[in-house]
């Protein structure tokens, strides 16, 4: 259900650094086509689109911060982490980064070799790579490959027959806990926000977040209905928690083009998030501001 109000921010958008269909700068063009006056750039396990989405908002007058989607696991599952406002020199961020990638491929690889064993044959790394191009490589591209060569109609038909997590050619993932997702974001300067939450988590495991150290709850999505975002309004006042929001925008074979500028956050709730981010131009000192924090036990 889209949103009532104009939306100010959107801080949950992807783009070719993973598995968005926009470069960085087209994205925040739409954005700013939108009426979106702040945003966001929250790429899957990377962040090599955030220089050059800042350079786009800087010239077209919009407020960014950088931001990461981190998939993590709890209990087995997996729950993704927003982070924002991250240190993107940050070496165990960037770390971090870099053995995704090298998962990411070497699952893609793993699910191909399967779907060979399921007799589809025809179907290669170089054909993924050419959906993919410099990004991170996620099942997404894997599907869109698959219906390019014409082994099965839609993206939706790829995931439900052999790549969701119940399906042949699944494989399994990379296990990353929730409290060193977490602890990784602190330690890059950024706020940890669990995306989405009604789609992936009980009671109990926002409990187990909030232990781990939880900075915020992503309210409005395009997954969250009225009632999901009364509960969590609730939750985040009682644990004083920061909420964002924002489109979940990918764009391409996912149609969801139309989200951007329907969900978000309004201006007075925009302005209590972006209290919380340190201003993009001293990222030299977050280091610094966040070994403070740690220090007195501030968070």
């Amino acid at each position: 259900m889209p949103q009532r109000g104009t939306i100010y921010a959107d801080l949950h958008t992807h783009t070719t650094a993973s598995d968005g269909s926009f470069t960085p700068t087209e994205l925040v063009q739409r954005a700013f086509e939108r009426g979106i006056k702040a945003i966001a750039i929250t790429d899957h396990d990377t962040v090599a689109g955030v220089e050059e989405a800042r350079t786009a908002a800087k010239e077209r007058g919009m407020w960014f911060t950088s931001g990461i989607e981190i998939s993590a696991t709890l209990e087995g599952r997996e729950i993704h982490i927003l982070g924002y406002g991250v240190d993107t020199s940050n070496h165990g961020l960037l770390d971090y980064v870099n053995r995704a990638r090298t998962y990411r491929r070497e699952r893609a690889e793993r699910i191909i070799a399967r779907l060979r064993e399921l007799g589809i044959k025809k179907l290669t790394m170089a054909d993924v790579r050419e959906i993919a191009g410099d990004g991170v490589v996620g099942r997404q591209h894997i599907a869109l490959a698959m219906q390019r060569k014409g082994l099965v109609r839609t993206v939706r038909e790829a995931f439900d027959k052999y790549l969701a997590d119940d399906a042949l050619a699944f494989t399994a993932k990379w296990e990353f806990p929730i409290k060193d997702a977490i602890a990784l974001i602190h330690n890059a300067a950024g706020l940890a926000v669990v995306a989405h939450p009604a789609k992936v988590i009980s009671g109990e495991q926002f409990d187990a977040l909030l232990a781990a150290g939880l900075d915020g709850v992503e309210l409005h999505h395009p997954s969250h209905d009225r009632d999901v975002c009364q509960l969590y309004a609730l939750l985040a006042e009682q644990h004083e928690l920061v909420i964002t929001g924002g489109s979940d925008f990918h764009g391409g074979n996912k149609r969801d083009g139309s989200n951007i500028g329907r969900y978000g956050l309004m201006q007075e709730d925009f302005g209590q998030f972006a209290d919380k981010i340190i201003p993009p131009n001293t990222s030299f000192i977050k280091p610094l501001v966040q070994g403070v924090v740690q220090m007195l036990g501030l968070r």
